[in-house]
């Protein structure tokens, strides 16, 4: 009895490792893991929750030489970030894991050493001894390259960690970490948190504007929010080299004076990309308003290459806004294509939304009925494959239907159609992350991800989405309106005004929604955390199909992977299939991801019904093991190890 397979995969940022069992194995409490850089160094890994009667107040790191991994399945969040130094390993490193299981020390037991070095702890010391063999998984890269052009990075944006509670002060006000601190820190170039943070992204949104200034090319970009001012000063660096179309952001409701009478003032749109407006018309960029100040967002992130002749090379798309928060403060992913064909498409986008002129409001921020125009709209309906070397790629724009607007009875537009028909051929497993899609889910790929799953219970179908008003089984009113829906955590989003839901279980469909540990939920050495910066969490809007299989499937982009995106929104959304390497760098994003969020979602999902959560504490039995040995449905290590 033991492990008898251990699988890792890989972004540029996070490993993956999932291992099975052929049946309990006695006295586990669980597996030590180590990482072995390709030049032959071992690194256990850290670990932070203790056992039963230990306590780890100050959430210093041991390993799990020390503390146990109690799943069969783990993210490696240190592989690039030291423990020991304040510097991260290169970003293209070749590690592979050894997965070995303890339990308490006994006669004719192997014991497991332990550092000496490693941090004090409260209570007594619990000496563990092997109880088999290490079994070593596969190698993989810690790169952001995937091969045939594409290069994927993703930010370390959760707030709702614990690293990030003892790292930020108290606030005075709510006990908890500060927010403003945090925003002060994002928001200041060089700060060790804000690169921290933002991960490789940063670098991948610059490297287009960087690579014009090296060549003596140009950059046309199309942007939803722009407040960056690491960002906006690359943009008038290279003022000669950019032509942008950047469109508005929400509205700012003033508030009614004391005593006022007559109308409450009108909304004010724009006001976080007003700054950066004016900045760049003054120093003279070429900059088109795209003023729809209204439902409707240009919600677009991308940016297209040419070179000094004028030939398209280069794309750049993904879903992170130009601001702090969007490098910041939410999950989110920025793609890299260098391809010729698909830089042409982008690059014919572009074109078709400059010549789609928009009535300019006077002023700017007063509120438009502006819409999209025909032209646009068929242009953007039809969508050709683009052959690669590893499948193809197929680039769809927004908007792509006649109507502006959709209602309940709507058709299914035809990029989600053909995502749609995509998901319905899964034959093992559906993954996605998702803001603010549908309400309830509803007219979404969330609905079709469920649908599907009650259908297939053989597939494992998993995602994790931002907003409450997303939850199937929650808030049905307003509208999903664009990126900026404030809410907080316990909100009161149900229709009964009783808690949002925070997990979604039906038949093989488990879906999280974002939460964080709260003042109200306190558990084991957890410390309140922080959920948001005041927009969205999670921010990307993926989906990833059969990653393990060489039909694989990714769907990425500024699309929010609900029908209004394809009805009423300038999105953009690519398609691949065939292309394993993305498919499972997507496929670990999104795991990390969901696996953070879970633990915390079912927690507040447990205390809400007056049940009891976990208590924050490794077991000191080995009965862990028979919830992932005989799990209610699929699990992720069946499928990944």
């Amino acid at each position: 009895m033991g492990v008898v397979s251990a699988k890792a995969y890989a972004n540029n940022e996070v490993a993956y490792l999932a291992w099975r069992l052929d049946a309990a194995i006695p006295g586990c409490l669980g597996f030590q893991i180590t990482r072995i850089y390709g030049d032959g160094e071992r690194r256990i890994l850290a670990a932070w929750v203790p056992f039963q009667g230990q306590a780890n107040p100050d959430w210093q790191p041991q390993d799990t030489s020390v503390w146990p991994i109690q799943k069969l399945t783990w993210r490696d969040l240190t592989a690039r970030k030291r423990r020991d130094q304040d510097t991260l390993r290169p970003a293209d490193i070749e590690v592979a894991y050894e997965i070995r299981p303890v339990g308490d020390a006994g006669p004719g037991l192997e014991p497991v050493p332990v550092d000496p070095t490693l941090p004090k702890y409260t209570g007594a010391p619990r000496p563990l001894a092997y109880l088999g063999p290490a079994v070593l998984t596969n190698k993989v890269r810690i790169t952001a390259d995937r091969g045939d052009g594409l290069h994927a990075a993703f930010t370390n944006g959760i707030l709702a960690a614990q690293w990030l509670t003892h790292v930020l002060p108290r606030s005075p006000n709510t006990g908890g970490p500060d927010l403003a601190v945090l925003k002060t820190r994002i928001a200041t170039q060089g700060d060790s948190l804000r690169t921290y943070l933002s991960g490789d992204v940063l670098d991948q949104l610059k490297a287009l504007l960087e690579r014009a200034a090296q060549e003596d090319g140009q950059v046309h970009l199309a942007l939803y929010e722009l407040d960056d001012d690491e960002l906006i000063a690359l943009l008038l660096a290279n003022k000669t080299r950019i032509h942008l179309i950047l469109s508005n952001t929400g509205a700012t409701k003033p508030k009614k004076a004391p005593g006022a009478v007559g109308p409450a003032p009108k909304p004010v749109w724009d006001n976080e990309n007003a700054p950066a407006r004016a900045k760049l018309k003054a120093a003279g960029v070429d900059i088109q308003d795209r003023m729809f100040n209204n439902t409707a967002i240009g919600h677009n992130k991308f940016a297209v290459y040419l070179d000094k002749t004028g030939a398209p090379r280069a794309a750049l798309t993904g879903s992170t806004n130009w601001t702090p928060n969007g490098l910041c403060a939410q999950t989110n992913n920025a793609l890299l294509v260098e391809s010729d064909a698909v830089a042409q498409a982008y690059f014919d986008y572009w074109n078709d939304l400059h010549a789609d002129v928009l009535p300019s409001p006077n002023p700017l921020s007063a509120g438009t009925n502006n819409v999209q125009g025909q032209a646009l709209r068929k242009a953007d309906a039809v969508a050709k494959p683009i052959p690669t070397a590893a499948g193809d790629v197929t680039p769809w724009f927004s908007p792509n239907t006649v109507k502006a607007t959709k209602t309940a009875t709507s058709p299914t537009p035809p990029d989600l159609a053909s995502l749609y028909a995509l998901m319905r051929q899964a034959k093992h497993a559906i993954f996605f992350l998702a803001f603010l899609p549908g309400m309830q889910g509803r007219q979404s790929i969330i609905e079709e991800a469920i649908k599907i799953g009650d259908e297939h219970p053989d597939l494992l179908v998993m995602g994790a989405i931002s907003s409450p008003m997303a939850m199937p089984g929650g808030h049905d009113a307003g509208d999903e309106e664009s990126d900026g829906a404030v809410y907080k955590s316990g909100v009161k989003a149900n229709d009964d005004g009783g808690p949002a839901p925070t997990v979604f279980e039906s038949s093989s469909v488990q879906i999280v929604r974002a939460f964080n540990i709260t003042k109200d939920d306190l558990l084991g050495d957890f410390q309140q955390e922080l959920l948001s910066a005041g927009n969205a969490i999670i921010h990307d809007k993926i989906v990833v199909i059969d990653p393990l299989s060489d039909d694989c499937v990714v769907a990425l982009g500024s699309h929010n992977l609900g029908f209004k995106a394809s009805y009423s929104n300038d999105e953009n959304m690519l398609i691949f299939r065939g292309h394993r390497s993305l498919a499972e760098a997507y496929a670990v994003h999104v795991l990390d991801v969901y696996d953070h969020y879970r633990f915390r979602a079912t927690q507040w999902d447990r205390v809400s019904k007056g049940q009891a959560g976990e208590d924050g504490f490794l077991s000191v039995n080995d009965a862990w093991q028979q919830k992932y040995l005989h799990p209610a449905t699929v699990s992720e290590s069946a499928y990944f190890g």
